[in-house]
């Protein structure tokens, strides 16, 4: 039996729309956005005390917005003011949910949203999904930050057919009880953070052991990297790799196309901008720009404009792989906080760290940390032990893609843990970042 939030009537009838609407011209995007963007922002205007201060003190009224151009003098909206004001920017109702998300630094974070809401999320990333074949009810292996308290840490969940397996016990002697499972179950996909995937496809590639043949991998909630997809495909041989991103808030859905891995945004999801340093929307191909979201899904606790300090490449508008029309993001460059800062300033994108060759071979795991600006540890758990030679050579290759302003400090640790929500971080950032220093 399917589980009934993939029955749901809002599932149903969002997944069919999507469906229907697939094959929508620029022009017919470009209407249902706007007329989207019209009923949010007059609802948050006419319901909360928060966003009708906000636009009365820029003096712009709902009716005032009569094209794109026209919303984009609206003012955007950070995380701390919602957070540090929520009963002002919440319109409550009987179906509403408290939801939390601690987000990329930690600092927890509660709004509400209603279960229309998270149906219709649930239907957007599985329409993603069927770009590569999965559909309600196939098998799939499950890594994700779960408190599993079972003696082998998996429970299977029948109404979803996943094994679960939790991601707080990436050792190898735990790893190989996964790998065991797995023949039992014979998963159709593994879908989980990135992060936690990696470890596991680094076990399977060391140890040489084999694993059932899987038809792909869904990777969420982290940035994928490059060094990452590779690995998945040396394991995972002919499988598909399919990366999308998403937050809590429900703003923004953007999932890569099955001809090519470049990110394609969901228009009817919510209204996505990419904006510069300065605020302006960013047009040209190559440029980085702050994923700055509207939720057409969330009216309890409105998002609108709303600065997610998630960063992406802006490719264009339309894929000729596939026809879609949409906004496309050649990659996603990171959360700022995945970022490290050099002693003169530049800020360096952890998918610089795109190592092709051997470099990470003699290491079980590996993270970067920094608090300090200029100076990064590289926190590293070898496999064996690692020669004053190999190691030195390690840290020549990292130099040559941070440059010569950094200052590196190799650390061997016996563990590095995940955090709360089971993620293994490729960098703690402890500096306090801002957007507009990010060239």
């Amino acid at each position: 039996m399917i589980h009934k939030d993939l029955t749901n009537p809002y599932y149903v009838e969002w997944l069919n729309f999507l469906k229907s609407t697939e094959k929508w011209t620029q022009e017919q995007i470009h209407h249902y956005q706007l007329e989207e963007i019209k009923k949010i922002v007059k609802h948050a205007y006419e319901n909360t005390a928060g966003y009708r201060k906000l636009y009365d003190s820029v003096g712009i009224k709902p009716d005032d917005i009569k094209t794109i151009e026209d919303f984009r003098k609206l003012p955007f909206i950070e995380k701390k003011v919602i957070q540090e004001n929520l009963d002002d920017f919440t319109f409550p109702t009987d179906e509403m949910e408290y939801v939390t998300t601690g987000g990329s630094t930690g600092i927890p974070f509660g709004f509400y949203r209603d279960k229309r809401a998270f149906a219709r999320e649930l239907a957007s990333k599985a329409y993603q999904y069927y770009r590569v074949g999965w559909k309600e009810g196939c098998r799939q292996m499950v890594f994700r930050g779960l408190p599993i308290n079972t003696a082998d840490h998996m429970e299977f969940i029948p109404e979803f057919n996943e094994l679960r397996c939790s991601s707080y016990y990436l050792i190898p002697e735990q790893m190989e009880k996964y790998r065991l499972k797995a023949f039992e179950y014979k998963p159709e996909f593994l879908k989980g953070y990135p992060s936690s995937l990696y470890i596991f496809a680094r076990y399977l590639k060391e140890t040489n052991k084999p694993f059932p043949v899987v038809k792909g991998l869904l990777c969420a909630s982290e940035n994928l990297y490059e060094y990452q997809k590779n690995l998945f495909k040396e394991v995972f041989k002919g499988a598909k790799i399919f990366s999308h991103y998403g937050h809590y808030e429900l703003a923004v859905l953007a999932g890569y196309c099955e001809y090519e891995d470049t990110y394609h945004v969901l228009p009817q999801y919510g209204f996505a901008e990419l904006i510069d340093k300065n605020g302006n929307v960013v047009t040209q191909r190559g440029q980085i720009g702050e994923i700055v979201g509207t939720s057409f899904l969330v009216y309890n606790t409105p998002f609108i404009r709303y600065r997610t300090q998630d960063l992406a490449v802006f490719k264009g508008i339309g894929c000729q792989a596939c026809g879609r029309p949409y906004q496309i993001w050649e990659r996603i460059e990171g959360r700022l906080q995945e970022f490290i800062v050099t002693r003169n300033g530049r800020y360096i994108s952890m998918t610089a760290i795109n190592m092709h060759d051997d470099t990470f071979d003699p290491i079980r795991q590996f993270q970067f940390y920094q608090e300090e600006k200029g100076v990064v540890i590289f926190r590293y758990i070898p496999k064996d032990t690692i020669t004053d030679e190999r190691l030195m050579d390690i840290k020549k290759r990292l130099l040559l893609k941070f440059g010569d302003d950094i200052e590196l400090v190799m650390k061997e640790v016996s563990e590095i843990p995940p955090t709360k929500r089971g993620k293994h971080r490729f960098l703690i950032q402890r500096l306090n970042l801002g957007i507009g220093d990010i060239e």
